[in-house]
């Protein structure tokens, strides 16, 4: 039987929560915050403390990962019928991470390449991942933590380094309340992508509040100090004119005077956290239709479902401006909706129920899964 480490679960969490968001946060927050947007980051410390208290309360009392907790608390008709419509959602979380990656690449590295070339080469990628089983996407999301994190501490030293304007995070905190709630609102939906623990943590027989508050902790220091790097390079103003605003700000770095471009290695080692979001929010579509069904294994499903996913994402707008509204103004409320809203009924269902010991066994469907990796 194969287990997740506590260091592979923090390393798969914190990619959930990271690589997409480092391009889209900096850009939504100072829209709202402009020189201000670092400190939405820092505020969501306390929903964020309050999001994974809901998580580790529901895993603290349920005896089957998801989506089989949703029939332990809802009932069999109830919870059959949502994690039915999970799936739907977690195809559309899977190709909107794509879709963000084509757009990403489309605009800044290779323009006219048709996109359905950059959509083939990632879903064949996270294709693999996905036959490979769990516990290599566990391991390749710890190989994405260890080059990945030291890389972006190195972009941000140089950012801060190369022609700082620290006079562009003034005034300090003058903002409307308004803004900062809707900024705070953005800037703590990331962290709801720390769903999946609610599957994986049947897969790790520890206590699952530390990884979880350790991811929360390393968001805010990253994305804050990412923030905080753009709009000195840039400007609060300026960085909500750019569609990434965190990538120009690294693509104005140059190492004395003569080293310049450095970005190229920026976009390969983001395009390996795009893999790990992909991968997971992938993982999880299959694993859920393979408990709804009660399928023997769930990667089989990974090529029928590539189809959806590929073309979803492109369904989703004709252009990256359209893209931006329906991520802002309809995806965000998609994306509450099934990542804390029925987490926080579930809670409430709980809340008088004592806690429980988890199976110390897989299922029998997953016993097979466990043999295969």
């Amino acid at each position: 039987m194969k287990r997740i480490s506590a260091f592979q679960l923090y390393c798969i969490l914190l990619v959930m929560t990271m690589p997409v968001n480092l391009l889209i946060v900096p850009k939504v927050l100072t829209s709202y915050l402009g020189n201000n947007a670092w400190l939405a980051i820092i505020a969501s410390l306390v929903p964020g403390t309050l999001i994974i208290y809901i998580y580790y309360s529901i895993i603290k009392k349920s005896l089957q990962p998801f989506p089989l907790l949703l029939e332990e608390h809802l009932g069999i008709i109830p919870g059959i019928t949502l994690s039915f419509i999970y799936v739907f959602f977690f195809i559309l979380a899977s190709s909107l991470t794509l879709r963000i990656f084509v757009e990403f690449i489309e605009s800044n590295v290779l323009p006219g390449t048709p996109i359905s070339v950059f959509i083939g080469v990632m879903l064949i990628t996270a294709f693999l991942g996905i036959k490979s089983g769990l516990t290599n996407i566990a391991r390749m999301a710890e190989l994405i933590t260890y080059v990945g994190v030291p890389f972006t501490f190195l972009m941000i030293a140089l950012t801060l380094t190369h022609n700082p304007d620290f006079g562009n995070l003034k005034p300090f905190a003058y903002m409307s309340s308004k803004g900062f709630a809707s900024a705070l609102i953005f800037a703590t939906m990331p962290l709801l992508n720390m769903f999946p623990m609610l599957t994986l943590f049947h897969h790790f027989q520890q206590n699952s509040f530390k990884p979880m508050f350790q991811v929360l902790l390393s968001y805010i220091l990253l994305m804050s100090l990412i923030t905080i790097s753009t709009v000195v390079a840039l400007g609060g103003q300026n960085s909500s004119l750019f569609t990434f605003p965190a990538f120009v700000a690294i693509r104005l770095v140059s190492i004395g005077d003569f080293i310049q471009n450095i970005d190229i290695i920026f976009i390969g080692v983001w395009i390996m956290g795009i893999f790990g979001v992909l991968s997971i929010w992938w993982f999880m579509a299959c694993y859920t239709i393979q408990q709804v069904f009660n399928l023997h294994d769930y990667r089989f499903l990974a090529a029928p479902t590539a189809l959806i996913i590929g073309a979803t994402s492109i369904m989703l707008s004709p252009n990256i401006l359209e893209l931006n509204l329906l991520a802002n103004r309809i995806l965000a409320p998609v994306y509450y909706f099934f990542l804390l809203f029925i987490p926080l009924i579930i809670f409430l269902i709980t809340l008088f129920k004592t806690p429980v010991k988890q199976q110390p066994e897989y299922p029998e469907s997953e016993k097979s899964i466990s043999t295969a990796e």
